[in-house]
């Protein structure tokens, strides 16, 4: 048996309560239908339909499974359709790309110049804005947001997530290095940023939290480049999203078991009719987070 197959012929038979709806959406015998729902009760050992003369309903087991893998086999097929669709053509045109101010500065540069270098018949535009409804306006075809500072509306796709690591200069050496429990920062400089006030909440590998009220400030600002470049300096701890400070060839790593809040990255368009080059980027940029961005 097919499972994929069968998972999916089990899901439009489950939306349109009809096996014979399966078979003429998917252009297969009314047998191949049973067959492949049967296999699928045989292999799960449970009955996922209610059947009568008129119409199939699901039974507690089939609600269970339509809701676990439903959304998970249309982002599938959703994915692979984005696939065919770019190995029939090359994406060109003008993409209009919207984001907020320090995501598209710090993250968004690095994959649209590599996209650009790989398909150069496609031109983008970026605009950025702290404004949720400049960054979800009409006129963009793809808005890159973070889940927890915007509304999401529209159409969202995944993108994946990133966390912050704490960094610091080499000339506060002696002090990161004696740096040995989340704790010992309580007592230490470090460099505040709009939206963690005076605290940190960290989180550990093994799933421990805690949260650093540092009574030592000495530079509060509301962009990661001016914590970035205050960092430089030697000004304190900056809690900086990984892949930026992994990138400073003289910053250090501390308690590297401990980080920041996860946070979620989605690509919002107004409607899934996009352009090939709009398709192409969220691709490309799903790809490029999952490398580690």
């Amino acid at each position: 048996m097919d499972r994929l197959e069968a998972l999916e012929v089990f899901v439009i038979a489950a939306k349109h309560r009809s096996f014979t709806a399966v078979s003429k959406i998917k252009n297969i015998s009314a047998s191949r239908v049973t067959h492949l729902i049967q296999g699928l009760e045989k292999e799960l050992k449970v009955s996922l339909f209610n059947r009568t003369t008129r119409c199939v309903t699901l039974t507690s087991a089939g609600e269970a499974l339509l809701e676990s893998v439903g959304p998970s086999l249309e982002s599938l097929s959703e994915t692979l359709e984005n696939i065919k669709q770019l190995s029939k053509e090359e994406p060109k045109g003008i993409l209009r790309i919207s984001a907020p101010v320090e995501f598209g500065s710090n993250f968004l540069m690095r994959p649209i110049t590599k996209f650009l270098k790989e398909h150069p018949a496609v031109r983008i535009i970026l605009k950025t804005s702290n404004e949720p409804k400049e960054i979800l306006q009409e006129g963009s075809d793809i808005s890159v947001v973070l889940n927890d500072e915007m509304p999401l509306s529209g159409v969202r796709y995944r993108i994946g997530t990133f966390t912050s690591g704490i960094y610091a200069n080499p000339s506060i050496l002696k002090i990161a290095s004696s740096v040995s429990y989340p704790e010992q920062l309580n007592d230490q400089p470090i460099i505040i940023q709009h939206g963690n006030a005076s605290s940190w909440k960290l989180i550990s590998s093994e799933g421990k939290e805690y949260k650093v009220r540092s009574k030592n400030w000495f530079f509060q600002t509301d962009t990661t480049q001016a914590a970035l470049k205050a960092a430089r300096e030697g000004f304190g701890f900056a809690l900086l999203p990984i892949p930026l400070g992994d990138s400073e060839p003289n910053f250090i790593r501390v308690l590297p078991e401990w980080t920041g809040i996860c946070r979620e990255v989605s690509a919002i368009t107004s409607s899934r009719n996009t352009s090939g080059a709009a398709k192409s980027f969220i691709t490309y940029i799903k790809s490029e987070f999952a490398k580690g961005n």
